[in-house]
């Protein structure tokens, strides 16, 4: 019942996703891999531990374009029922620097014979720092009030929680990483460090076995800000046997996006993705995102069996 569910919204929320302007994203290209991202119940999932890093690189072509980096690592605590993780994600768009430094705990609840329940609870500090004064203000540098002053505070409380229900073929994923506004006063009005407060991440996503030992997993990412409309994250993702991931996204702000990740026998997994906008008018002026992952997953107890995961 539950996949014909999600399957149904999947195809209701396709019919519509041209209607659908979007305006905040995840932060990863590669999120679908990657669930702790944007939701810590994930954190410790199936017992397993293990780390893994991205740089993102945003608009290529647009001198001064967002760069996003990020570094997690995450394990399972109280027999597999619990985990804990730790994130770094740094972020540079012109002269504003954001520093986030979090950490996360998520517990399981049994629900049924195959079925979990998982919360998970994010919180830590963020560092934001941008250096107005040495912005080149066009034209000719003609002063602006608004630039007089540098803008730095640190060490402000950032919170965030998510629960997920799941199976293993099946999930459903809530999430909001961010429900403090971080908002102070810099010889202006009011001036916010965090634009995605609030935003609300809602996922769910089925796993299809195929012949030949191959795996199809449909994937759909609604995010919400009130007061905003919605952006919609449709992905398809196909596992082939030796360990290779293969996918493609279709965002509703009209861009594709391509990923490829291979894990080698040593658990060492590479993934690249790009993504392009299919609108002319962004096209002429830069050539989409790029974006590489590094992970590496282990067993610490090392248990004879682990169940393939899919998401």
């Amino acid at each position: 019942m539950a996949k014909k569910l999600i399957l149904v919204i999947s195809l209701v929320i396709s019919l519509f996703v041209g209607q659908v302007i979007g305006q905040e994203f995840p932060q990863l290209l590669e999120y679908a891999v990657n669930m702790q991202s944007i939701n810590p119940a994930f954190d410790g999932l199936w017992g397993q531990s293990g780390f893994w890093m991205s740089t993102r690189t945003n608009w290529i072509g647009v001198r001064g374009a967002l760069v996003e980096q990020q570094f997690s690592c995450y394990t399972s605590v109280l027999d597999y029922k619990a985990g804990v993780g730790l994130n770094v994600q740094r972020s540079c768009i012109g002269r504003e620097n954001r520093l986030f430094l979090t950490g996360d705990y998520s517990f399981m609840i049994r629900v049924g014979l195959n079925r979990y329940l998982r919360f998970g609870l994010r919180a830590g500090i963020v560092n934001f720092d941008n250096s107005l004064k040495n912005y080149h203000l066009f034209p000719d540098d003609i002063p602006d009030p608004e630039y007089s002053a540098n803008v730095r505070l640190y060490n402000m409380a950032t919170m965030g929680l998510g629960a997920l229900l799941y199976t293993d073929r099946y999930f459903l994923s809530f999430s909001i990483p961010q429900i403090i506004a971080n908002t102070f006063n810099v010889n202006r009005n009011i001036y916010s460090s965090t634009p995605e407060i609030t935003t609300i991440y809602l996922s769910g996503g089925v796993v299809f076995s195929l012949p030949r030992d191959i795996h199809l997993r449909s994937n759909m990412l609604v995010i919400h800000t009130p007061g905003k409309s919605a952006c919609v994250d449709v992905s398809t993702l196909v596992y082939f046997p030796g360990k290779l991931l293969l996918g493609s996204n279709f965002r509703s702000d009209g861009v594709v996006c391509f990923l490829g990740q291979y894990t080698f026998r040593n658990n060492i997994r590479i993934g690249y993705a790009v993504d392009y906008p299919m609108f002319a008018d962004i096209r002429r002026f830069q050539f989409g995102s790029g974006e590489i992952v590094i992970g590496y997953t282990f067993n610490p107890d090392k248990r004879k069996y682990i169940k393939p995961t899919f998401f």
